[in-house]
C-alpha cells in the first residue's frame, strides 16, 4: 500500500549447499540433515510462530482455539495445516510438516558452484530480484557461499564486486522507505536517521 510496484523487490529465502563436486555437496547435505534434532525444530517453531511448543505434549492435538492463538507467521501454520491434511495437528505434525531445522524448509540450490550459479541465474530476473541465503549450518554456510559461489556469480555479472551506496537499501535501488518522508517532515532530521 502506497508503494510503487516497480520498486518492490522479491528476494526468496533459499539454502545453498556447495561442493567442489556434486557428490561432495550431496555428502555435505546428508551430514547437515543428520545434525537436525526435534528439539531444534521446537525452538525454531516457537520463535517464528510466537507459541511455546515445548510446553505441550508432543502428540496432543491442537484445539481450534489454540491454533487461532498462534500469532506468529501465519503462513507457516497454514502450510502445516495444508501439508498434513489434519484440521487439528499435533506438535509432532508441526515438526514434521513445517520443515523447520531441516534442509527442506526453503528451496535449495545444491551442487558445484557452476551448477548453483546456473540455478540462481534461472530464477534471477524472471522469478526474483535477488536471494536471501539462509544458513543451514553455522559456521560454514556463508563461508562456503562467499568462497565458492560468489566468484562464479561475479563472473556472470550476477553479483556485484563494488557497491554504489553505503546502505543495503541504496545498493538494492529500493529508494526511500514508505512513510520516511512523513516522519522526516514531522520530526525534522531525527526522523531521517531511522533509515
Amino acid at each position: 500500500m502506497g508503494r510503487d510496484p516497480a520498486e518492490v523487490k522479491v528476494a526468496p529465502c533459499v539454502q545453498v549447499v556447495a561442493g567442489a563436486t556434486k557428490g561432495m555437496a550431496e555428502d555435505r547435505k546428508a551430514l547437515i540433515d543428520s545434525l537436525a534434532k526435534p528439539e531444534d525444530a521446537l525452538v525454531l517453531l516457537s520463535e517464528i510462530l510466537n507459541y511455546d511448543f515445548a510446553a505441550r505434549p508432543v502428540d496432543a492435538a491442537f484445539t481450534d482455539e489454540e491454533l487461532k492463538s498462534i500469532n506468529g507467521l501465519q503462513g507457516l501454520r497454514d502450510k502445516v495445516l495444508k501439508l498434513s491434511g489434519i484440521a487439528n495437528p499435533t506438535t509432532a505434525d508441526f515438526v514434521k510438516y513445517s520443515g523447520r531445522a531441516t534442509t527442506s524448509e526453503f528451496p535449495m540450490f545444491l551442487g558445484t558452484p557452476a551448477a548453483i550459479a546456473d540455478q540462481m541465474e534461472e530464477w534471477f530476473g524472471e522469478t526474483c530480484d535477488g536471494f536471501v541465503v539462509a544458513p543451514n549450518v553455522i559456521p560454514g554456510t556463508y563461508d562456503d557461499f562467499a568462497r565458492l559461489v560468489v566468484p562464479e556469480l561475479q563472473r556472470r555479472g550476477l553479483a556485484q564486486k563494488e557497491y554504489r551506496g553505503s546502505t543495503l537499501r541504496e545498493n538494492l535501488g529500493a529508494g526511500t522507505p514508505f512513510g520516511v518522508h512523513a516522519a522526516h517532515s514531522a520530526h525534522g532530521r531525527k526522523g531521517a536517521s531511522a533509515r
